[in-house]
């Protein structure tokens, strides 16, 4: 099957999705495990009750197996997201900070492990998807201050730009052409009165 036209120049969501499974969180284990060597990273030998740091992919499989809890990390608390989503309505210039992967990430633990928060999940679904909405009213408002060179993006996640990325790189493009045309137009016109 054909990847559809407007997914062919960007990511798809299951493909940032996957690199978003190697940003590292904190578990605390239930009962021991050897230290393993992989391909792309060693996990540490870990111990019951000692805080241990692991990529998101293995933190998901050992609580699906009932050996570790994940401990909620600190930007997806109820209070800091509700000073984000404050931040984000008083500053309609710029986003908040928040990690390269928080879409990704906040769901994979309000999915899988929706148990280890200290807020009810839907209380922090909702406040992810207050601050979504906010920040994407904020990105389509920002096109307006597009120019053939650059666009602001500071502080967005890797799903945000990659949701914007066609449009906004269909967009610089067409920008680029019409100042070419422009910049040929005028150095043509150059040349007529430097004939004369």
């Amino acid at each position: 099957m054909a990847t559809p036209a407007k997914l062919q120049k960007t990511f798809s969501p299951a493909e940032v999705f996957f690199m978003a499974e190697a940003t590292d969180v904190t578990v605390i284990p239930r009962q021991p495990l050897e230290k393993l060597e992989l391909i792309g990273c060693e996990i540490p030998k870990l111990q019951p009750m000692r805080h241990a740091v692991l990529p998101l992919w293995l933190a998901l499989l050992l609580k699906k197996q009932g050996r570790v809890r994940i401990v909620q990390p600190d930007w997806l608390q109820e209070s800091q997201l509700k000073k984000v989503y404050d931040e984000e309505v008083q500053n309609s210039d710029r986003f908040s900070p928040l990690p390269w992967h928080w879409m990704e990430v906040g769901e994979a633990i309000l999915s899988d492990a929706a148990d280890d928060l200290s807020t009810p999940a839907y209380t922090i679904r909702n406040l992810l998807r207050d601050i979504r909405e906010i920040r994407q009213s904020k990105a389509r408002a920002g096109v307006s201050m597009l120019n053939e060179n650059h666009m602001q993006m500071d502080n967005m996640g890797m799903m945000e730009i990659n949701e914007l990325r066609p449009f906004i790189a269909g967009v610089m493009d067409e920008m680029r052409k019409i100042t070419d045309l422009i910049q040929d137009e005028q150095d043509e016109q150059m040349d007529e009165d430097d004939d004369y």
